[in-house]
């Protein structure tokens, strides 16, 4: 969540920021922590409108840019300097020069990035990491590294459900016409004679009949489930409630897990390598996470680890992750190879989602091909078996 906070440190000077915390409680601890005292705090986003981050293939083409002004020797406000009005994105160039003025004030680079608020936490936490280690560049590198990755991951996931989604919306554009238009039509014919139908006949034109009727219930119905869209997607119990029914899907449930251990072990290990120490990485990644039942759980390892559990122990007891991830991180914890170890169970976890991905997507097709035709069969059987059957008394 976002916050704007109105604030005033002990020189009596009042200062207005903004921040990014869990809670109001948790960002008023942060303010005194920081030596402010905060006069208001004002949350800026809701369930159903919040403020856009920056894309991220813009993103990702300005860092290119800046790593290679900084492998060159250019020091950081320079780079910036020399990147402020280059770019296609709006919303970046204006976020980058405000993140210019901040840091031309003498705040740090990722402190102006949580003032602009458009860029991505887990973005600013590798900043963080390199900043602190002095290792920017390599930082940046493995950053971009990660993002091509899950750019190309994500571009073959929606490929392959490209084609089953298509035939979904054809299949429900079909039985629309067909319940609105066509079933209609047939009721007036056949009301206009004595033709003797079957119960099934009957019972698919009275079905007719009332879906056409009701065509402003449909309209609302599709409205309701835009909206139901948009809260699951938009606030954290909408999240969780999809994220439930999700889970008790079969297979695909076990895919979704598997993904987000993925995730998390790529997020995780390239935020070690940075030089982030364990329990503040893990908080990134529990505030970063797209699934609410990791953030859930992550709360609670973090609270382990921080009182000094080993991090695959609490991992094992919360159970959130794959037990082959677990198990990479307790043998990455005794080698002191952790970072290692997860790109490695990350690797797995990949390869495993792409095949089961590419598997189910191919027997998808097929299987909505030949239900669709069982439903245009039905259908043309259900119309035409009273003509044919009025034919043959008639002869």
């Amino acid at each position: 969540m976002r916050f704007t906070v109105r604030l005033t440190h002990s020189n009596g000077e009042v200062l207005v920021r903004d921040f990014e915390a869990e809670s109001v409680e948790a960002l008023r601890t942060r303010v005194l922590a920081e030596g402010g005292f905060p006069l208001e705090i004002t949350r800026t986003d809701t369930a159903f409108s919040s403020r856009a981050q920056l894309k991220t293939e813009s993103l990702v083409l300005f860092n290119q840019e800046l790593l290679a002004l900084l492998k060159a020797g250019i020091p950081l406000l320079q780079s910036l300097e020399l990147l402020v009005g280059h770019g296609k994105d709006p919303q970046l160039r204006r976020s980058l020069g405000q993140v210019v003025e901040l840091v031309r004030e003498g705040m740090s680079f990722s402190d102006a990035m949580e003032q602009a608020g458009t860029f991505p936490a887990i973005y600013r936490s590798n900043v963080v990491a390199g900043e602190r280690s002095g290792t920017l560049p390599d930082v940046l590198a493995r950053w971009l590294s990660f993002q091509k990755f899950a750019q190309t991951s994500r571009r073959r996931i929606i490929e392959a459900l490209f084609y089953p989604a298509f035939l979904v919306m054809v299949l429900i554009l079909a039985l629309g016409v067909i319940f609105n238009v066509v079933l209609p039509r047939f009721a007036e014919f056949y009301a206009g004679g004595d033709i003797e139908m079957p119960l099934f006949t009957r019972i698919l034109l009275g079905m007719g009949k009332v879906v056409s009727s009701t065509i402003w219930l449909q309209g609302l119905v599709l409205v309701g489930l835009g909206v139901l869209a948009r809260w699951m997607a938009a606030s954290e119990a909408g999240r969780k409630l999809a994220e439930r029914l999700l889970l008790t899907v079969p297979k695909v449930g076990t895919l979704y897990r598997m993904y987000h251990s993925s995730v998390f072990s790529r997020t995780l290990g390239v935020l070690l390598s940075g030089g982030l120490p364990v329990v503040q990485a893990l908080e990134v990644v529990q505030r970063t996470s797209p699934s609410e039942r990791m953030k859930g759980g992550l709360t609670t390892v973090t609270e382990k680890v921080r009182a000094g559990s080993s991090l695959h122990l609490a991992l094992e007891q919360a159970k959130i992750l794959d037990p082959l991830a677990v198990e990479m991180v307790r043998v990455g914890e005794q080698s002191s190879a952790l970072p290692e170890m997860l790109d490695h169970v990350a690797d797995f976890f990949d390869q495993e989602v792409e095949k089961a991905t590419t598997a189910v997507t191919s027997l998808i097709g097929p299987i909505l091909i030949l239900f669709m035709g069982v439903v245009v069969l039905a259908l043309l059987l259900a119309i035409y078996v009273p003509l044919f059957n009025a034919s043959n008394v008639v002869r």
